[in-house]
């Protein structure tokens, strides 16, 4: 098999960079292991929300001078982040995927927790609870909702973050049958879970007679994100039958929305002529001089698939794209230059909230994204998202941004 471009990885950065290349006219595979870190996606995107001294940011384009040389928007230049994050809300949107005011591109909003707590981000599904402020919101007298039984939805965080804001908060519990007997049948009720029995007409209308009734005379009413697995159109059901404005907050993981945003973002992918090859885990990657050549995948045992370009998604210790031993931190596929530093007792700081060195590290990578190998950088093998060092996504709260901006930084260079 021979392609344009191979992307390794099936995360939001491998399929983003594969829709914009395979709209462009390239052909792409996407080789997939499996699961994504998509299975945990708050509904928002993250495209700068503090800077490196842990200072909130309002206006994350203008913020990016001030980062390291080393974090990859640094790498790409504020120009270029600029241009990308135009581009992103409307690949999102062609997929069906529309974030609240996406025009105000330079802007920051702030997001509800599931523990009740207000986060700084950059885009947000328009279906869910956001505020341009951490201290207020703009509705006065809501109802909270949650399905009995269903536990991955801490409500009474929720309600105490609704109050502490001054909203009059009437938070109940809401009994349907069907969750009853999947309880009783000893299933795990999981959001996934829910959200199947919610694709019913039937116990979707049962919940909203049930809503309107403990909802009173509620502005909106706030439930757990449990609507709208495989991006079907329980959501629009769903209002249409409470005939009252309807809000979400992300639940605990696994995430509903981010199994809807995966199909879309595939079916996207798909229309475009690209090639999705699931299961397919890459054991090694042959090299000559400084171009790769072609891939070894699992599934594939007696063929070697070649391109042109190889882009290299796989992600950082979480999904295996770096493993790490008591030697030190290893790109597995190429084993690519990993920008580490320290013995493994250095990796950690022994308070859990404190800044963990190993969020920094990742395969070294010169300014055009390039993967680097044994101080050279390999011609036709990119390095783009979480696997990147640079950077720690948790506490400058940009995971989604640079997943999304090297993506389709990589891409315009293809």
């Amino acid at each position: 098999m021979k392609y344009d471009v191979i992307v390794i990885g099936g995360g939001l950065s491998a399929i983003m960079c594969g829709i914009a290349l395979a709209t462009n006219g390239k052909q792409v595979a996407l080789m997939v292991k499996g699961q994504s870190k998509l299975n945990y996606f708050s509904g928002s995107i993250d495209l700068l929300g503090f800077d490196e001294q842990g200072k909130e940011v309002n206006r994350p384009l203008d913020a990016i001078g001030n980062l390291s040389p080393q974090h990859p928007y640094s790498k790409m230049g504020a120009a270029s982040v600029a241009h990308n994050a135009a581009m992103a809300p409307v690949i999102l949107a062609g997929a069906g995927l529309h974030f609240g005011d996406d025009t105000i591109l330079n802007s920051n909003h702030y997001r509800m927790t599931p523990l009740g707590m207000m986060r700084p981000t950059w885009l947000s599904l328009t279906d869910y609870v956001t505020s341009t402020s951490a201290t207020s919101m703009p509705w006065s007298k809501l109802a909270l909702v949650n399905l009995q039984g269903f536990l991955d939805f801490p409500a009474h965080f929720v309600d105490a973050a609704f109050k502490r804001m001054g909203v009059e908060c009437h938070m109940c519990d809401v009994k349907l049958g069907a969750i009853e007997k999947l309880t009783n049948n000893q299933q795990v009720m999981r959001s996934t879970s829910v959200a199947k029995l919610m694709q019913n007409d039937g116990v979707l209308a049962d919940l909203a007679r049930k809503v309107r009734a403990a909802a009173g005379d509620a502005q909106l009413v706030v439930m757990p994100a449990v609507f709208g697995l495989d991006g079907d159109d329980t959501v629009a059901r769903l209002a249409h039958h409470l005939k009252m404005p309807v809000r979400f907050v992300s639940t605990l993981p696994p995430s509903v929305t981010g199994t809807m945003m995966l199909t879309k973002l595939r079916k996207l992918f798909i229309s475009n002529g690209g090639t999705f090859l699931l299961g397919s885990m890459v054991k090694r990657g042959r090299i000559v001089g400084d171009r790769v050549l072609g891939v070894e995948a699992k599934n594939f045992p007696d063929q070697e698939i070649l391109a042109d370009n190889f882009v290299l998604a796989t992600g950082s210790f979480m999904s295996g794209g770096l493993i790490s031993s008591s030697q030190g931190i290893k790109e597995p596929i190429f084993d690519l230059d990993v920008d580490y530093k320290g013995n493994s007792g250095e990796w950690t700081r022994e308070k859990l909230f404190d800044a963990q060195p190993y969020m920094e590290f990742g395969v070294k990578t010169d300014n055009e994204f390039h993967a680097l190998k044994d101080g050279r950088p390999i011609s036709n093998l990119y390095a783009i998202g979480s696997i990147l060092s640079g950077h720690n996504s948790l506490k400058l709260a940009d995971d989604t941004g640079v997943a999304i901006m090297t993506a389709l930084q990589v891409a315009r260079q293809l």
